[in-house]
């Protein structure tokens, strides 16, 4: 008697005797599958970069800005850009040596140097009258003089001084011109204990007579021009009447009647040696 062994089709081959086949699911199972898993990859770590050319920029713009830096502070405070030629134009009677002095720039720096200072220092020296002060780049500073201008002359006393048009006393100016006015002041001795006193409507009104061309207008030379404290200005004329000016008020009239009064002497036969004007329409005639 022959023994075959069982075959099932289409199912699950019997274990074997004495066999334990893992159930599905079990821990057997879990245990077996594990034993073939795969650890995962670690990721390799990337290279460390260094910014070379990053570094190498700020490198370099430290270097130019200590540069910038070094350079600037030895223009400011070298010698580079320090006054060493101060050049003084329009002087003729003025020092300008003292004018340099008075500047008080020499060896300052011409970024800090103070000009309009210089200026005030400038046009406080005896015969200036105004000044400009300029750099003149890279070690230098220009000074520009306007010095003062006699006018004409003031005497009193047998003291004469110059004076400008103003009626300023100036001790040292450029001298007036060859046919400058000398106004003489009639002054009592009490009047000059405190000086000269130079009347500055007088010499104004002296001034404009001449500059208006009055003299030439009314065909008229005048001798001289005297002046009194109790009645002001006179012009002396030598072929016509005097002038009693006074002052310098309602001055277009006083040359008007003093043209028209003129014509009207002319002609007639009254003697007149003296016009006074100073009291406007009531005109006195001496």
């Amino acid at each position: 008697m022959q023994l075959r062994r069982p075959v099932i089709l289409g199912g699950e081959r019997p274990p074997r005797a004495g066999s334990r086949r893992p159930v599905r699911g079990s821990r057997d199972q879990r245990d077996a599958r594990s034993q073939f898993e795969l650890a995962r990859a670690q990721r390799p770590k990337p290279k460390r970069h260094i910014p070379w050319g990053s570094w190498f920029r700020r490198v370099i713009a430290i270097a130019v800005l200590g540069a910038a830096v070094y350079g600037a502070s030895w223009i400011y405070l070298g010698g580079a850009l320090r006054v060493q030629r101060i050049e003084v134009n329009g002087v003729q009677v003025v020092d300008p040596v003292a004018i340099a002095a008075a500047s008080d720039l020499d060896a300052h720096s011409l970024f800090t140097a103070d000009l309009d200072a210089a200026r005030a220092r400038i046009e406080a020296v005896p015969g200036v009258a105004s000044a400009s002060v300029d750099r003149a780049w890279p070690q230098g500073i220009s000074i520009s003089i306007q010095e003062r201008q006699g006018w004409g002359y003031w005497q009193a006393a047998g003291r004469r001084v110059m004076v400008d048009a103003g009626g300023h006393i100036l001790d040292l100016a450029r001298q007036p011109a060859a046919d400058a006015p000398t106004i003489i002041d009639i002054a009592a001795p009490a009047d000059l204990l405190g000086g000269l006193d130079v009347d500055a409507d007088t010499v104004g009104l002296v001034a404009r007579l001449r500059k208006d061309g009055t003299f030439t207008e009314l065909g008229i030379t005048p001798s001289g021009f005297v002046f009194r404290r109790d009645r002001g200005l006179t012009v002396v004329v030598d072929d016509a009447p005097d002038a009693v000016f006074g002052d310098s008020t309602n001055y277009a009239f006083k040359v008007s009647t003093w043209s028209a009064l003129l014509d009207q002497l002319a002609g007639g036969d009254l003697l007149v040696a003296e016009i006074d004007l100073r009291f406007g329409r009531n005109v006195v005639l001496r």
